[in-house]
């Protein structure tokens, strides 16, 4: 399969995956409440972990001193699953290396300048994004903020890419 299927194929998974947990959050988590760019903001952020943090502060360190095991654990699976899920599917589907690489490089870049832009325009739309957007700029600046979304968009890139041109077919 060529280059813009796989592509495609892998961010219809990859945001479908998020949109999952997304729903599945707003009927599970207590207080989470309803709001359609709070949805699209969940759909988007999880490319702005970056995979380090995803798999050991954010992920398995809270669920070994959890509290609420349950919201925890659909968190970490939320930063994990849908990744993992995306590149395996894409491998299998993707002809070569290079293009399972690739496509799933594009895939993380462009679903972080779409948070990247969701956190620029979001404030105008909604007071949650502006919460969100404030508190990154607190720690980042607005500047630092733009480029840490697109860094770790760029580390998930070669992070989960890299598993990707293990396991493409090709290579099996």
């Amino acid at each position: 399969m060529n280059l813009l299927k796989t592509l495609i194929i892998s961010l219809v998974i990859y945001t479908g995956l998020n949109a999952v947990f997304t729903l599945i959050a707003m009927f599970t988590v207590p207080g989470f409440h309803i709001n359609i760019m709070v949805i699209t903001n969940m759909i988007f952020a999880p490319i702005f972990i970056f995979p380090g943090a995803a798999w050991s502060t954010i992920g398995i360190l809270p669920l070994l001193t959890s509290t609420d095991f349950f919201t925890d654990l659909m968190l970490f699976l939320n930063l994990i699953v849908p990744p993992l899920v995306t590149v395996i599917v894409a491998s299998f589907l993707g002809d070569r290396k290079k293009t399972v690489f690739r496509a799933w490089i594009l895939t993380a870049l462009i679903t972080c300048l779409g948070y990247a832009l969701l956190l620029g325009i979001g404030p105008l739309l909604s007071p949650n994004i502006a919460n969100v957007w404030t508190a990154k700029v607190a720690i980042y600046g607005e500047i630092g903020t733009i480029l840490i979304v697109i860094i770790a968009g760029i580390a998930n890139g070669l992070f989960y890419g890299g598993v990707a041109y293990i396991i493409t077919k090709e290579g099996l």
